[in-house]
């Protein structure tokens, strides 16, 4: 119990408050308004409108091509959609924030299509490639709910096997804008590695190449091949090998010699490669070839090589005493790769690794060996 006394210094101590330390009173600010983002203003292509806005997605930005009803493509037009594009590529708040989703409004049709193969070839270009891929995180193609979206996907897919995005692409309806993860049937298309990595090489060898070009447009590439013992199979060189990879036959036609270079599922290696490289040579030192020879390099089935073996088959293609034989001897060469976006690409690739290691005689890149000629791409010596 308390005594009288007690209580009242209590209520004197409690009078005072001088024993008593007070935190200082927190001022409660009021909340700051979100300040939206500058976006640039829409865009009018003619065959369509190109608008860059907010959404309650993840990421928030979207850039909207949605198709006019004049719906006719232009050239003129198309380069505008990829100007634009190429300006939302590097604007602040996608290069250094959460990027973007690019979205397809209505954008099916004969015409529309050629539009998606065309950004999708525009996309993984030089310089762009890298970008973009880290940057446009998916794509959404949205069609009309009572237009049969079970028919679009099909199309859409048909023409994805030989034109696959860089991004993982959604086909939503008008009905549902936004992607649903508890719909897995939304995602009609995944990336293809095998076709990133091919672009990634197109971008790297590219840098590769401008890193040892000179003022005159010289490109001095260092030789930096090991020293290695190369493979002999003196006087009983086999009609073909495997060195994982791929299938390397030779062998002669009654008029001229033959390299045949068959292209297999198989990992790529360094090891596999000088084996390679190593027959070839041992080839064009045979009977075989001293009437001239043709070569054919079928790399369908093939995976993307590494920067590090395109490189050093360059630097083994370039050697001096290698060169002038082969300029002498190799009457012709062919590289059948698949239709579609890998054509365009490996397109790029040779046209930089001919830089390095010029081609030595009529080059043709196909996508049949059987094709006409005229409708190759030509690569000249």
């Amino acid at each position: 119990r308390w005594s009288k006394p007690v209580f009242a210094a209590m209520a004197d101590c409690f009078s005072c408050f001088s024993c008593f330390k007070f935190l200082p009173r927190k001022v409660v600010e009021p909340p700051k308004a979100v300040v939206p983002q500058k976006l640039p203003l829409p865009l009018n292509v003619g065959f369509a409108w190109l608008k860059l806005m907010q959404t309650d997605e993840i990421p928030r930005l979207e850039l909207r091509i949605t198709a006019t009803d004049d719906g006719y493509v232009t050239e003129e037009g198309l380069n505008a959609m990829l100007e634009f594009m190429d300006f939302v590529l590097e604007l602040p708040q996608v290069a250094c924030g959460e990027g973007f989703q690019l979205t397809f409004d209505q954008m099916l049709g004969t015409s529309y299509l050629e539009v998606i193969k065309r950004v999708i070839c525009w996309s993984l270009e030089h310089g762009r490639s890298t970008k973009w891929i880290q940057r446009c995180k998916r794509w959404k193609i949205i069609v009309a709910a009572s237009a049969y979206p079970q028919i679009s996907r099909l199309l859409l897919q048909g023409v994805f096997q030989f034109f696959p995005p860089p991004c993982t692409t959604y086909l939503l309806t008008d009905e549902h804008l936004n992607v649903d993860d508890l719909k897995p049937d939304m995602k009609i298309f995944e990336p293809v590695q095998d076709t990133l990595q091919l672009a990634r090489l197109d971008e790297d060898l590219y840098q590769e190449v401008t890193a040892h070009t000179d003022s005159e447009g010289q490109v001095h590439m260092q030789n930096g091949q090991s020293v290695r013992t190369a493979h002999n199979w003196g006087s009983s060189l086999p009609e073909k090998i495997n060195v994982g990879f791929a299938l390397v036959s030779q062998g002669y036609d009654g008029k001229e010699g033959y390299l045949k270079i068959q292209g297999l599922e198989g990992d790529l290696s360094m090891d596999g490669l000088n084996e390679m490289m190593d027959f070839m040579d041992a080839f064009t030192l045979s009977s075989n070839a001293q009437e001239g020879f043709s070569i054919t390099y079928d790399v369908r089935m093939m995976r993307s090589p590494s920067m590090q073996m395109v490189t050093t088959v360059a630097e083994w293609g370039a050697a001096p005493v290698r060169q002038k034989r082969w300029e002498r001897l190799n009457h012709s060469c062919k590289i059948i790769i698949t239709a579609g976006l890998r054509f365009t690409l490996a397109k790029g690739v040779l046209t930089t690794f001919f830089l390095m290691c010029p081609p030595v005689t009529r080059t043709y890149l196909m996508w049949d060996p059987d094709q006409p000629l005229e409708t190759a791409a030509l690569f000249e010596p």
